[in-house]
């Protein structure tokens, strides 16, 4: 059997051609968006897309034992780089995120996801644990994610550190945990979500955000009834989605709208200008999207036969989910702006190569999982 005949299997077809859908998606997407704003972002991410491509498919030929090999080194490299963005990476917006290397800059912390993916399933599976984890069994997972966590959350970052968590937490609920450390884990949480909110923890402008979103959503006042330059990010993001209603505007209206006055438009709300084009339809066809490529990793765990491959493809299944969850939950209202991407489908090099090459795992998984059936 060769290797083409081998992602010709329905659930691998089905993911590959979903991931393709988005990078298409993408590049039309920011061609409008750059015709609003003028600029020309659509070309280079599509560079970032092709070479993403090229490298998921190189990693998909590699063997998984060096890849196991490699995850601890990689895990450390990214922290020893995510410490230097603190003193030397380049400042935008008032975060320090990126690593200048010429005319490219790139995001450690976006390629910290897959690292930790790839160390905690490494540990899991070397471990072997039987039952539910305990206090003790949860300290090295527990630092894993707390590192980067926190060294993104300085930056600041609060979405990339908030679903770099949510990744970690993800293969942790994978393998289970005692009950009664659910409890713990609720108290913990109940006391330390005040304490971050009222010590500084959580930053001015990120108070800011859960504020407006708060009083939005409070509010007794239609958000349509309100003054464009008297309305927060999340309230022209809402407008530009409900304007696009059951199957969408013309470019030529969509452009002249209030999309005009959205900041991000081409990052963080990449998917309401998508949703204001081609409406609730165009939105329930980018959503399957990412339930295809999501639903073929969770296949891919359900199928696997060894607990390593399981815990790398839900990672990579909470990597896609929680990126998605996050973005489109703040686009439509459901949660406050935290400056997440879409995946795949906003600009941004270091999170396409990330998402590309968290797929390209996927794709090794599938093709050795083929090989072995075939046998």
């Amino acid at each position: 059997m060769t290797w083409l005949t081998r992602l010709r299997r329905p659930s691998t077809a089905v993911g590959i051609a979903c991931l393709l859908a988005l990078c298409a998606i993408a590049v039309e997407n920011l061609a409008f968006t750059d015709s609003v704003l003028g600029t020309t972002y659509h070309r280079t991410q599509t560079i970032w897309l092709v070479l993403g491509l090229l490298s998921g498919g190189i990693l998909a030929t590699l063997d998984t034992a060096f890849v196991r090999r490699l995850a601890l080194t990689l895990y450390l490299g990214l922290t020893i780089l995510l410490v230097a963005v603190l003193f030397v990476g380049r400042e935008i917006n008032f975060s320090r995120r990126w690593i200048e290397l010429g005319p490219v800059n790139l995001q450690p912390s976006e390629f910290m996801k897959l690292a930790v993916v790839l160390v905690l399933a490494d540990w899991f599976d070397r471990r072997r644990f039987r039952g539910p984890l305990s206090g003790r069994d949860l300290v090295w997972p527990l630092a894993v994610m707390a590192v980067p966590v926190v060294l993104i959350n300085r930056q600041p970052d609060l979405g990339t550190s908030l679903c770099v968590a949510l990744i970690a937490v993800t293969l942790i609920a994978y393998h289970g945990v005692e009950r009664r450390l659910l409890v713990v884990c609720a108290v913990v949480v109940a006391i330390a979500a005040p304490l971050a909110w009222g010590t500084g923890v959580i930053r001015d402008y990120q108070k800011g955000r859960a504020e407006a979103w708060t009083r939005m959503v409070l509010d007794d006042e239609p958000i349509v009834q309100r003054r464009t330059a008297e309305a927060s990010q999340a309230e022209i993001a809402i407008w530009a989605v409900g304007s696009g209603r059951l199957l969408g505007r013309s470019d030529a209206s969509a452009r002249a709208s209030v999309l005009r006055h959205l900041p991000f438009v081409h990052t963080d709300f990449a998917l309401a200008a998508f949703a204001e084009r081609y409406g609730f339809v165009g939105c329930l066809l980018i959503f399957g999207l990412y339930a295809g490529v999501v639903g073929w990793a969770l296949r891919l765990a359900d199928r696997a036969e060894q607990t390593y491959d399981a815990l790398v493809a839900v990672g990579v299944a909470g990597l896609v989910f929680w990126q998605f969850f996050i973005n489109a939950g703040m686009v439509i209202g459901l949660l406050p702006v935290v400056g997440l991407t879409l995946p795949l489908v906003s600009y941004g090099g270091s999170s396409a190569l990330t998402v590309l090459l968290s797929c390209g795992l996927l794709v090794n998984l599938a093709l050795r999982r083929a090989a072995r059936g075939s046998a």
